[in-house]
């Protein structure tokens, strides 16, 4: 579990990368799986010290998991939107607090964002069925925090990264 912030922010963003850690991650990035003796290798450290970095970055939330990506087609989910909400801020705290819990807390919601402008949030959905989709909102509507909802649906995937990696080498540069 990565720690956060009051801001929200996660605690890796305090720790520092140097350069070992970077070639470290952009190796991990392209192939998660890789062995710690094949890094060791390429890296020019021992195995104990690549296992001890990858340890460390995991720790401070750098690394956050390792997982298969899955083609959400292939498991039935061809809906996808994208749901911007806008709150109704005379419900109070509390309801917020409500409606978010019971966005977060579905399965086919796989991405919350408090934005800046017009909305409050962002929500990326993938679903089977619309009707789910509208399932989601109706749930949502119900808490009295939601003032209004507007639903942009995915007609067709131009270029999509997902999760950050593999990564390219500018992504990693010093930090400021």
């Amino acid at each position: 579990m990565v720690k956060r912030t009051a801001r929200g922010s996660r605690r890796s963003r305090g720790h520092r990368l140097d350069g070992l850690d970077r070639k470290l991650l952009l190796s991990l990035s392209k192939d998660g799986r890789r062995a710690a003796a094949s890094l060791a290798e390429d890296l020019g450290v021992s195995r104990q010290a690549v296992a001890e970095r990858i340890r460390q970055l995991e720790r401070a939330g750098v690394i956050r998991g390792y997982r298969a990506d899955l083609d959400p087609a292939s498991l039935g989910l061809l809906v996808r939107a994208q749901v911007r909400l806008t709150m109704n801020y005379a419900a109070g705290v509390l309801k917020e607090k409500e409606m978010l819990r019971r966005l977060t807390g579905q399965p086919m919601v796989r991405s919350v964002y408090r934005v800046s402008g017009e909305d409050c949030f962002v929500a990326q959905v993938v679903c089977r069925r619309i009707e789910d989709l509208n399932a989601l909102l109706l749930d949502l509507q119900s808490t009295g925090a939601l003032q209004s909802s507007r639903t942009a649906f995915v007609l067709e995937s131009v270029m999509e990264k997902g999760a950050l990696g593999p990564v390219e080498d500018g992504l990693l540069s010093e930090q400021r």
